[in-house]
């Protein structure tokens, strides 16, 4: 059997699930970590966009506050690589884990 690299199988993953990998959407969220920052990703996720606004789930206030305190700079992140989607907002949602 072929070893397939690590892109081939997220691909495959991907066209199974009906996902369009060219999304600018799930390409932004591949990259999460990068645009918001590795210290806070875990705590938080993109959830949706709505015209001009990122609405993040976070799983404490605490990391909602950090999110604010870095708007501009995520704001600016998510400008740089994804500018067709226009984002200039930010809208948090706090969403603790089910226990």
């Amino acid at each position: 059997m072929k070893e397939q690299s690590t892109k081939e199988l997220l691909d495959l993953l991907l066209s199974r699930l009906n996902i369009d990998a060219n999304n600018p959407m799930m390409a932004l969220k591949r990259q999460w970590m990068e645009i918001i920052g590795s210290d806070i990703a875990i705590h938080c996720r993109l959830s949706d966009i709505k015209g001009k606004t990122a609405i993040i789930e976070t799983d404490h206030s605490t990391y909602s506050s950090l999110i604010l305190l870095r708007k501009q700079q995520i704001i600016r992140n998510m400008a740089r690589l994804y500018p067709e989607l226009k984002v200039t907002q930010l809208q948090i949602r706090i969403k603790p884990p089910v226990s």
